[in-house]
């Protein structure tokens, strides 16, 4: 792992940023699971099964089902930036 030698000044800037970034991404990330949560009630089916079917095209080409991929990737993406910003440590 690197270390960085950071003046006091912005090693507050950089912690600021980085408390910042870490809220706005899980206000992202909440409002994907909310909208996963949906198109998983409207269909009854959880995501998981979703994506399986939907690669394998078991489930056509509907719109829905696109809008759905791209807010199941979407949430993926937001857990991962979670997981990294976590793994800083300042």
């Amino acid at each position: 792992m690197q270390q960085l030698k950071i003046k006091d000044d912005a090693f507050l800037i950089l912690r600021a940023g980085l408390n910042l970034q870490r809220k706005l991404n899980d206000i992202k990330t909440e409002k994907y699971f909310q909208r996963l949560i949906k198109f998983e009630q409207k269909y009854n089916m959880k995501s998981d099964t979703f994506i399986r079917d939907f690669e394998f095209g078991k489930l056509g080409d509907d719109a829905d089902w696109f809008d759905w991929l791209f807010v199941w990737k979407a949430w993926n993406k937001s857990v991962e930036k979670s997981q990294i910003i976590e793994s800083l440590s300042l």
